[in-house]
């Protein structure tokens, strides 16, 4: 080939962009002496020129006159990619056997081909064997997290995304990509980390900074939500957040007068779940004299009516947003709305839709039979044998929290509210300081059997956990809320003795409605609500540990019953601050300004605990009956038991 001029005149114009002038040459070339060289090069400078048959009719020529050469064959699949035939591409490139470069290569053009064919299994494989070789290039690995994000294979796809980040830091998409992985394996506080640092790498659109706001508010991380919607507010209108409301729909006007009712409408859903109902008001007043419908702002809306009382109103703007833009939070709304109208049947129909909704639901069912099985091998674990067994350490000098819990939706968070009203009362809110303690000791061991050393470091750990959340030296009564510590009072009692407990008691049928009425951030224990009997073996699991940890270990525990609560809240709540050592103060009594004053509530109550207290949900269950008839045999024996009557 080099010894015909004219090839190496072309090859010259052809690398100096003088395609007339290659093209030419090259075909008296081809004319003189054919070689699949020749017919390779022809078919480049047809495609350059912008006649893509031409230039694919050759390099398909070359191809076939060497099919040994994969350099030919990696330009035939991109020329196809690029004309718009990924599925031809596919065909023209072949899985290779081996990992040289020009194999890599094919293997490159090949996942670019399955990603433009939507053929998922070839990307995946693709993609997979470009980076099991090693490349270091992070968008093939940010493109093998996506192929394993699209086969949900989220733990695979986080790991992928960190590979991507760990080759160029600078690049904050892949952040994006790596907290949807988090997110659907359940570790939402990381997602929103990562969110965070992409919204700052990025210079994320206002859109996204609200949704990462509401993310964070969800999480309980007021301040940093706060931050954000203050960064959506400066961006807008030059000043930060006003908790009257001003300014807010401002905030969804683009510079150019266009209303951006898509941005309205997520600054109110923001607002509904941080409690801003005053804001929220002045939002939609707003949106309404500058001509936006209600209708489009329907979430916001409908949870505004039916907070102040007009169920009927909630219910026609819901209608109209169907389907559900979000699904959990949408069947939820309208859940609680059909319940306020008295329609059970239709309120326990949206409960199930917004169950079906939950993401990742068949992934998350067997986890939690798994989790409720492991809380029944725990149970049976203790017993009068196991008891003698153990060995608490000494009571710290620092002092014990004491450890409010109970099954979910027993109104843990409203006691809790409550006694946040106490000056000398120091209450978290949901913050797994147990959890941090029992994953210093690893796995593993029973905890009668771990060492004196072994206790104390994982007391040790709680405490520096506890030290970032309340002031050291603080001399009141720290109060430890996470309701499902109800499952570790072996390890609370082993590593304080002297810990007091408060069990919030609900009727069992109330608090498993209201769960599988309730959407959750899934976890393997929060994923037992998506099942109505799921809900109910994990009561009865959950119950029977914390009944044999009473009866075996000697917990100091006083019981405070819901329905007694919102019926009488000082003949409930005076024993309580006498078994907590505290002075009666009547401003405990003020629960509502004590919400309002707390802001964001992370929990599922946070839309029900700044109402005025009611009894209408107490004995709710019975409207349901019809509907909890398949799990009344495993919760009605426990309400005997807990002093219920029939």
């Amino acid at each position: 080939m080099s010894a015909v001029p004219e090839l190496s005149h072309a090859l010259d114009a052809f690398n100096s962009g003088d395609l007339d002038r290659a093209r030419d040459l090259a075909e008296q070339a081809l004319e003189r002496a054919p070689s699949p060289q020749l017919e390779h090069l022809v078919g480049l400078i047809h495609c350059r020129l912008g006649d893509a048959e031409a230039g694919l009719d050759w390099l398909r020529r070359a191809s076939q006159s060497d099919p040994q050469n994969t350099g030919f064959r990696v330009m035939l699949a991109r020329a196809l990619v690029d004309c718009g035939r990924p599925m031809e591409a596919l065909e023209a490139a072949p899985p290779p056997e081996g990992t040289s470069p020009p194999e890599l290569a094919l293997w490159h053009v090949r996942a670019e081909a399955a990603d433009a064919a939507g053929a998922a299994g070839q990307s995946l494989e693709a993609w997979g064997r470009l980076c099991r070789a090693g490349v270091v290039d992070w968008r093939a690995w940010a493109n093998y997290g996506q192929a394993l994000a699209a086969s949900e294979q989220w733990p695979k796809a986080e790991a992928a995304f960190r590979r991507a980040i760990e080759i160029d830091p600078r690049e904050p998409t892949v952040r994006r990509d790596m907290a949807v992985s988090l997110a659907r394996q359940g570790r939402e506080n990381e997602a929103a980390d990562e969110l965070l640092k992409w919204s700052d790498e990025a210079s994320a659109d206002l859109e996204s900074r609200v949704l990462l706001a509401r993310l964070l508010a969800d999480l309980g991380r007021d301040e940093e939500s706060l931050a954000q919607l203050d960064k959506v507010f400066e961006a807008a209108t030059g000043r930060p957040f006003d908790e009257s409301g001003e300014g807010a729909f401002a905030a969804a006007v683009s510079p150019d007068g266009k209303v951006r009712v898509s941005l309205a409408l997520e600054i109110g859903r923001l607002l509904e779940r941080t409690n801003r109902i005053d804001a929220l008001r002045r939002l939609l007043a707003d949106a309404e004299s500058a001509g936006v419908n209600r209708e489009e702002l329907a979430y916001p809306a409908a949870a505004l009516a039916l907070r102040d009382g007009d169920a009927e109103e909630a219910k026609r703007l819901l209608e109209k947003d169907r389907p559900f833009p979000d699904p959990l939070r949408g069947h939820r709304l309208m859940a609680r709305v059909e319940d306020s109208l008295g329609d059970t049947a239709a309120a326990f129909a949206e409960a199930e839709a917004m169950n079906r909704a939950a993401p990742d639901r068949d992934t998350w069912l067997p986890k939690a039979a798994s989790y409720i099985r492991s809380v029944r091998l725990v149970a049976d674990a203790v017993t009068p044998q196991w008891a003698s067994r153990v060995r608490p350490l000494d009571p710290p000098a620092r002092g014990s929290p004491v450890f409010l819990v109970g099954f979910p939706r027993s109104g843990t968070t409203l006691l809790d509210t409550f006694l946040m009203g106490h000056p000398h009362a120091a209450v978290l809110e949901e913050v797994p300081l147990v959890t941090e303690a029992q994953r210093s000791l690893g796995e593993g061991l029973d905890i009668a059997r771990r060492s004196r050393a072994d206790l104390e470091r994982a007391r040790d750990a709680y405490f520096a956990e506890l030290d970032r959340h309340v002031p050291v030296g603080f001399d009141g009564v720290v109060i430890d809320k996470l309701p499902l510590n109800m499952l570790a009072p072996r390890f609370i009692h082993t590593m304080f003795p002297d810990a007091r407990f408060i069990f919030a008691q609900r009727h069992p049928c109330d608090s498993v409605l209201s769960c599988f009425m309730q959407p959750f951030a899934l976890t393997d224990s929060m994923a037992c609500f998506l099942e109505l009997q799921s809900a109910a073996d994990f009561y009865d699991a959950a119950m029977t540990l914390w009944t044999r940890c009473n009866e075996v270990l000697p917990l100091q525990v006083q019981k405070l019953v819901y329905e007694e609560l919102v019926a009488d809240p000082e003949r409930s709540l005076r024993p309580l601050v006498d078994f907590l050592g505290l002075e009666w103060r009547e401003e405990l009594l003020d629960h509502r300004a004590t919400a309002k004053a707390r802001g964001t509530i992370s929990t599922p109550s946070y839309d029900q605990v700044i109402q005025p207290l009611n009894r209408r949900a107490s004995g709710r269950w019975r409207r349901y009956e019809k509907q909890l008839e398949p799990v009344l045999p495993r919760l009605l024996p426990w309400a005997e038991r807990l002093g219920y009557s029939r």
